[in-house]
């Protein structure tokens, strides 16, 4: 039986540690500071760690899995950056501290998101440097640029802004949460796949999966946001109220979002059965994403 606590911890250890080998040696300290400030604020790992269950679950053992782990999380904290700054959530607190752009100021944050971004390929640049890698390098890159693009989390959040204040339809709150948070942790699952050496079966599935964790992921955070206060959450609670902003307990009420979450989960456990092998450890995740309170 697997014993996911023990996996996410032993894998959130080696991220952490994996994470500030990549750091430019010779970038401004002020812009580096920022970076680490918000990249050493904690946080699950979330995506990272689907990374490297995804391609622990097709049989890698490789090292070099933990390069395209720690791009995975540059792009999410570069997002998460950006995301809390004044024309954006003007959000206050990320992870139980001030957010970047309070400590750091507008300007020092939106380098320090922009660096994050670009450090995201480099390091995947890096991966590929290896001999029999390029290959899976560029797909890598492409499933990370895809996700995170206009096409991607970027056309997510410009929808969710767009939003606001209105009343739209089940389809575009389902849209945004898919393009918003389903986006990277599809590529997150992708590309965990693509360095096992996944096939195109198998590709298929877990993308499916990480999509669905995703929204399912999004769900709860949507009613976290509207049950939890700002201590639990580590970020402001009822945010998404005060900006009028289009979520799942806003159209379905709190029990109605719970059965929301639970059908995106069974969707997602749907998909692996397409991968022909043991599962288990995708399983775990996704049911701690379920179950999670912050």
């Amino acid at each position: 039986m697997i014993d996911i606590e023990r996996f996410l911890e032993v894998e959130r250890k080696r991220i952490n540690l994996a994470l500030g080998q990549y750091f430019p040696p010779d970038a401004p300290p002020a812009v580096s500071a920022a970076m680490r400030y918000s990249l050493e604020a904690g946080g699950k790992r979330l995506r990272p760690i689907l990374t490297l269950a995804a391609a622990k679950t097709l049989g890698s053992e490789d090292d070099a899995d933990l390069e395209v782990a720690c791009a995975l999380e540059f792009i999410h904290t570069y997002s998460l950056i950006h995301d809390d700054l004044p024309a954006m959530d003007d959000s206050n607190l990320r992870r139980g501290i001030p957010s970047c752009h309070r400590v750091y100021g507008d300007a020092m944050a939106i380098l320090a998101g922009d660096a994050l971004l670009t450090l995201a390929f480099e390091t995947v640049a890096g991966y590929g440097s290896r001999e029999g890698y390029e290959r899976k390098a560029v797909r890598i890159a492409a499933e990370l640029s895809a996700a995170a693009g206009a096409a991607g989390m970027i056309g997510g959040q410009a929808l969710d802004l767009d939003a606001e204040g209105r009343d739209i339809s089940l389809s575009e709150i389902d849209r945004i949460s898919a393009l918003k948070t389903g986006a990277l942790l599809r590529a997150a699952a992708a590309c965990g796949g693509i360095a096992a050496g996944a096939t195109e079966q198998q590709l298929k599935a877990l993308r499916a999966y990480g999509s669905n964790i995703g929204k399912a992921f999004q769900v709860v955070d949507d009613l976290l946001d509207y049950e939890s206060t700002t201590e639990e959450l580590g970020k402001p609670a009822g945010a998404d109220q005060v900006r009028f902003k289009a979520t799942y307990p806003a159209f379905f009420g709190p029990e109605g979002t719970k059965k929301r979450a639970e059908s995106f989960y069974n969707e997602a456990l749907s998909a692996l059965n397409e991968l022909d092998c043991p599962a288990g450890l995708l399983k775990g995740l996704a049911k701690k994403i379920i179950d999670r309170k912050k």
